[in-house]
């Protein structure tokens, strides 16, 4: 059986509780107890029947600090996330050879596109040599010429640019002082809030948001964004952008008509300086059309109505009022819905500028693509090409062809797009704001713990991947666990759906 807690135990989870860890740090209190005296588990498994399958994910929640405030050296009664952070000897090899292609990587575009440029732009017979290598590939007209060398000029005006971003960044993390104490050294209390909110359930509720030092938000930048984007760096990332998988995601962060639409709705409903969230602007118009109505509706209808997102809500008033049936008050501005036509105007433009965005990546990479592998061709068919050149210039074609689809950023962004972009899995402009403030405070927060050497806090940050922030932003009660999966290993090796693989090989193993 389970001990209860005792006073010293449940005076803890209180202490706990009021810093934000609740119930999951008493849990903790108890597995701690339970080994030092030696005590039995109960055994959920036998009790719980096939009603777990209907509460999978009834053990999971969000730490609502994303766990930035158990990354500290000495934690008070919390569980410390510092090495769910820490890298093992096999990610601590992967964030060295991430640090040396972030360096040899453009530093090699920049050599090889400046060295084809110069062979065929400065040299004497620089365009008869060109036309000659390419008639060796049956492609001699002039405009596989002209597209040779535009392919050689966008590499390498890519590689000068997005160093010259990199190193503006650096500046700006010289530039700004440290002006604010490292949050490791301040009381836990006093810094466990960045947001506090007054009234959260009134509209317009005021909002005090803790200010992130702009050094550490240029860090974030610098580590999370320019690295690994110099590591894959090539005109051939230009056709992850028009991925066909990705199509509908990329359309979604292109597209701004949902804030188009709240700005008409802010406008009708004469609240702009209220600063009404989509969810309270949406309640709004729902009570409008409730009233124009004039009839009572079902809960599910008036649901249904709340669950519309701004731009719903705003083409649901304009049937109203089209219908001649729309009812506004005093305080409604009913010619605000005239303006439709410009939102409608506008989205039609942004799908051409979206489509046409898509066009032009997909060409341009697809030309990028096109360049390398006939480069590749003309050196590792070239008799005088030295077995050095070859070697380097194929490394760095496959390097830049793993790095097409950039498989480390788009984990982490679909893990940043889940926490942050809530229901709709879009990031607002609000909530890449806070995701911003986040990184930034992750990383003043991993610079100021004491546990860690340089060597660590670096490899931190050139690894920091999907999973780190899964298992800060995360928290599962291990009682709750406990009884689903025991429930669940049970349904399935009644019901025969265990892998028979597995239980061979743990038989193997275990006997």
């Amino acid at each position: 059986m389970l001990l209860a807690p005792d006073a010293d135990v449940e005076a803890t989870w209180q202490r706990n509780h009021s810093s934000g860890s609740g119930g999951l740090s008493a849990e903790r209190q108890l597995r701690v107890r339970r080994v030092l005296t030696n005590s039995n588990l109960d055994h959920v498994g036998e009790k719980i029947n096939e009603k777990a399958l209907y509460q999978l994910l009834k053990h999971v929640k969000i730490d609502p600090d994303g766990g930035i405030l158990n990354l500290v050296d000495n934690p008070m009664g919390q569980k410390s996330k510092v090495p769910a952070l820490t890298k093992n000897s096999l990610q601590t090899v992967e964030a060295v050879f991430a640090a040396f292609r972030t360096v040899s990587n453009p530093a090699a575009m920049i050599f090889a596109s400046s060295r084809m440029l110069h062979r065929q732009l400065c040299s004497a017979d620089g365009v008869e040599h060109l036309r000659r290598e390419l008639s060796r590939l049956r492609m001699g007209h002039r405009i596989v010429e002209f597209s040779f060398i535009g392919a050689n000029l966008m590499e390498l005006s890519l590689a000068v640019g997005c160093i010259l971003l990199t190193l503006y960044h650096v500046f700006k993390i010289f530039c700004h002082k440290e002006n604010v104490p490292p949050v490791t050294a301040i009381c836990q209390d006093a810094a466990s809030e960045k947001l506090v909110s007054d009234s959260p359930c009134q509209k317009g509720a005021n909002v005090q948001i803790g200010e992130v030092n702009p050094r550490y938000l240029s860090e974030a930048e610098f580590w999370l964004a320019d690295l690994p984007r110099l590591q894959n760096l090539s005109c051939l990332r230009l056709l992850a952008y028009a991925h066909p998988n990705l199509l509908e995601k990329r359309r979604k962060q292109f597209c701004n008509g949902n804030d188009m639409a709240r700005a008409i709705l802010e406008g009708f409903l004469s609240c702009k300086d209220q600063y009404l969230t989509d969810e309270q602007l949406v309640e709004e118009v729902a009570k409008v059309i409730v009233q124009s109505d004039g009839l009572e509706h079902t809960d599910d209808y008036v649901e249904e109505l709340c669950s519309l997102n701004p731009s719903q809500a705003l083409c649901k008033l304009q049937v109203y009022k089209n219908e001649g049936r729309l009812k506004s008050d005093e305080k409604h501005n009913p010619k605000m819905l005239d303006r439709i036509w410009r939102l409608n105007l506008f989205w039609f433009g942004e799908m051409i500028c979206f489509g046409m965005l898509v066009t032009i990546c997909f060409m341009l990479g697809t030309l990028e693509f096109f360049h390398k592998i006939c480069r590749c061709s003309l050196i590792l068919t070239d008799p005088t090409a030295p077995m050095m050149t070859c070697a380097l210039f194929f490394l760095l074609f496959l390097n830049q062809a793993l790095g097409i689809m950039h498989i480390g950023w788009l984990l982490r962004w679909r893990v940043e797009t889940f926490i942050f972009g809530g229901t709709d899995a879009v990031v607002s402009t609000e909530e890449k704001h806070i995701m911003q403030m986040y990184l930034g405070e992750l990383v003043e927060r991993i610079w100021g713990l004491k546990v860690l050497n340089g060597f660590q806090k670096l490899t931190i940050l050139l690894g920091l991947n999907d999973d780190d922030l899964q298992q800060l932003v995360v928290e599962e009660s291990e009682a709750k666990k406990a009884a689903v999966t025991a429930s669940i290993r049970k349904y399935m090796d009644k019901r025969g759906l265990s892998s028979g693989f597995n239980a061979a090989l743990t038989y193997a193993v275990a006997g």
